[in-house]
């Protein structure tokens, strides 16, 4: 038996759309153990007992890279990471199955290849990347390997997520985002994203405020979420430094300066129409761990 820890994730983190991923202190713990066969769980919704289930098909996936026998597996899950928020809670599925059979097995895979399989699994490393590692990542596809590089980041900065009580389903958000794109627009990003990796590291809140903008998906996304006009020009009114849509929505995500952002940011939501629950988070520095339990 094994339990893994995974982060949640923010992704994008404004102009880095699929690249650009933030590990932060809120978590799942997904305890594994092999059995003869069968599949077998605990706390985890009906719908997702099954083959489907994204932890099963991460630890699956591995075993079958490691050219050893499919197991039957009993799954635990308890998790604080929000479903179909955009804070990585499929992400976390997938690190943490491939990480645990990875780890049951001798680690016979190493760094490169975890990362490749779970970004083959999600579609896409900017979620992925920063729970298997931690902290900021910026990732690329080159020649059917995942380069990531994990990029240092100010203790300066403070970050929370806003979380509504209504989900957007990642198909939806996808299916708004336009075919093709003005040159303009994208060497705007480029330059945006390019410039934020410094800012993040530098702690320079001047830099980030200005290098958060993007014109690839959050003006597509954005009006897809309730009230996203009003609580950004709250939270900026509340001392928000950056504001973007964490992931694909419909969480946002906001960067700041001092402790009190927080309790004006609370209450600057409580007259909205949808309930927003306010949660500053850490950033995660370590990525996927073993918490429990290991290799017999």
């Amino acid at each position: 038996m094994i339990t893994i820890r995974v982060p949640g994730t923010t992704a994008n983190l404004g102009p880095g759309f699929d690249c650009l991923g933030l590990a932060l202190g809120v978590y799942g713990y997904f305890t594994f153990e092999e059995r003869e066969s069968g599949l077998e769980f605990e706390n985890v919704a009906p719908a997702f007992q099954n083959e489907d289930n994204l932890a099963i098909r991460g630890y699956r996936r591995a075993m079958q890279e490691m050219g050893l026998d499919q197991p039957g597996i009993y799954l635990h899950i308890e998790s604080d990471i929000p479903v179909s928020s955009g804070l990585g809670s499929s992400a976390s599925l997938i690190v943490a199955g491939v990480v645990a059979a990875n780890e049951l097995h001798g680690r016979l895979l190493n760094s490169q290849t975890l990362l490749n399989l779970v970004t083959e699994l999600e579609g896409h490393p900017d979620n992925v990347a920063p729970a298997l590692l931690g902290g900021v990542t910026a990732s690329l596809l080159y020649g059917g390997n995942v380069i990531t590089m994990q990029c240092p980041i100010s203790d300066q900065l403070r970050f929370a997520v806003l979380i509504p009580d209504f989900s957007l389903s990642t198909a939806e958000m996808r299916a708004a985002l336009p075919k093709q794109i003005p040159f303009a627009d994208a060497a705007y990003n480029i330059a945006h994203a390019a410039v934020l990796l410094k800012a993040l590291e530098a702690g320079d809140f001047d830099a980030i405020a200005a290098a958060m903008d993007d014109k690839l998906h959050q003006p597509y996304r954005s009006p897809l979420i309730h009230e996203y006009e009003e609580i950004r020009s709250r939270a900026l009114e509340a001392g928000a430094l950056g504001f973007a849509i964490s992931g694909a929505g419909p969480t946002l995500f906001c960067v700041y300066r001092d402790e009190g952002f927080y309790w004006r940011m609370k209450q600057a939501v409580r007259s909205l129409k949808h309930q927003w629950r306010v949660m500053p988070l850490p950033v995660d520095r370590v990525g996927a761990v073993v918490v429990g339990g290991g290799q017999e």
